[in-house]
């Protein structure tokens, strides 16, 4: 697995999983971080070997070699990156000969809606420097191939899943205890670091729009890193004030413990606007949370109607606002009920090991293991509930 860092992050967390959940008997697993380490390296499984190169930026030549020196002197059979910087990275040495592992190239690129353009690097990446391309979302594959113009043949679906394991047997933090919270009060977490694609002010208007009884009725947590955006931040916190919601809202800030803030709360809450997971959707659903969360990407449409939680569509206030209030008029039985429903959807098919056995068919196809008409893919283009991977039709 190659990442750009181990920091906290949707990309960096599927590279994690997928790490710890490839097949032993099969794979010897390393990961490498171009730049960085960060709070994720403490989640890999004690047998992946963490390699940080260190590297200032993209085409930081000392970090380069040392890459090629490390792939070649590990004998790695695949080098499956993640982020499209990584990707130039590693196609770099593969155009240039410098490596023969095969690459495969994992895209979880979440500003799709605003920037659905190739660059020629890109292109050139795509085309000559991967052996297969995932895409989180469908909408991703569709660009890979009719703009980036890659291989129907070599781009596959991919959903992203979730290790269960992070959310067994979690101590809960007792936020309730820490904010003073009646019985009757809801606790909605959000998780999401506080930028631009996660769309807060969107969040605030909806939340101030809830009828005053409401709003009363309401603690919304926000958990996530501070300081990405100083100057988004000041705004939202500008909004809070300006909209008379303070008593509504607590900023959290980052939290090591997201599982267990999750375990500790009555519902979520995801009001992104740009979006191809979102992985914090599965994490709700293990968490057996029922959420509200705003129909952006794969997973959202995938479990759209399904009575897991609510799905309004992104940049719009109202219908945020009465997803929210729709939630709170359910009783305590009926969010436990939808939670459930959300935990059994994430055990049955967004669960990691399902994801990690349809990426090990993609690498046995590249080895020349299998054939790919023993690829096991869903049955039929209308399954959004499939997490397999299934090739993009040209």
């Amino acid at each position: 697995m190659v990442t750009d860092s181990l920091a906290v992050g949707g990309a960096e967390q599927v590279a994690v999983d997928l790490a710890n959940t490839l097949d032993r008997s099969t794979y010897e697993v390393r990961v490498c971080a171009t730049r960085d380490s960060g709070p994720l390296e403490s989640r890999l499984a004690a047998d992946v070997e963490t390699v940080v190169l260190n590297r200032p930026n993209t085409w930081d030549v000392g970090g380069f070699l040392r890459f090629v020196k490390l792939v070649n002197g590990t004998g790695t059979d695949i080098i499956h990156s993640h982020g499209r910087g990584t990707l130039r990275f590693v196609a770099l040495a593969r155009v240039l000969g410098l490596i023969r592992a095969k690459h495969v190239f994992h895209d979880h690129f979440g500003w799709f809606n605003l920037d659905r353009n190739a660059s020629l690097d890109v292109r050139v990446a795509l085309r000559r420097g991967i052996d297969a391309y995932l895409g989180t979302d469908s909408r991703l594959c569709s660009w890979a191939v009719h703009t980036a113009g890659m291989d129907p043949q070599r781009t596959f679906l991919v959903r992203s899943g979730v290790d269960l394991t992070r959310f067994a047997d979690v101590e809960p933090i007792d936020l309730r205890e820490q904010f003073g919270l009646r019985d009757d009060q809801v606790l909605m977490i959000m998780l999401a670091n506080i930028r631009h694609p996660k769309d807060h002010p969107t969040l605030l208007r909806a939340v101030a729009e809830l009828p005053r009884e409401l709003q009363d009725r309401l603690k919304l947590v926000l958990v996530g890193s501070t300081g990405v955006d100083p100057a988004y931040e000041a705004g939202c916190k500008a909004m809070i004030v300006r909209l008379g919601i303070e008593r509504c809202i607590e900023i959290y800030g980052r939290s090591e413990q997201p599982a267990g803030l999750l375990a500790g709360a009555d519902a979520a809450v995801l009001s992104s606007k740009n979006e191809t997971g979102p992985l914090v959707v599965l994490e709700y659903m293990a968490s057996g949370l029922p959420f509200v969360a705003t129909d952006t990407g794969e997973i959202t449409h995938a479990v759209r109607g399904l009575g897991a939680g609510f799905v309004p569509q992104p940049r719009d206030h109202h219908a945020l606002a009465d997803a929210i209030a729709a939630l709170l008029h359910l009783t305590a039985d009926e969010r436990a009920a939808m939670g459930q429903r959300g935990r059994q959807l994430a055990e049955e098919v967004f669960d990691q090991h399902i994801v990690t056995r349809g990426v090990e068919q993609i690498y046995e196809l590249l080895l020349g293991r299998r054939d790919r008409t023993d690829l096991i893919l869903p049955e039929g283009e209308g399954s959004r509930l499939d997490a397999r991977p299934r090739p993009v039709p040209a």
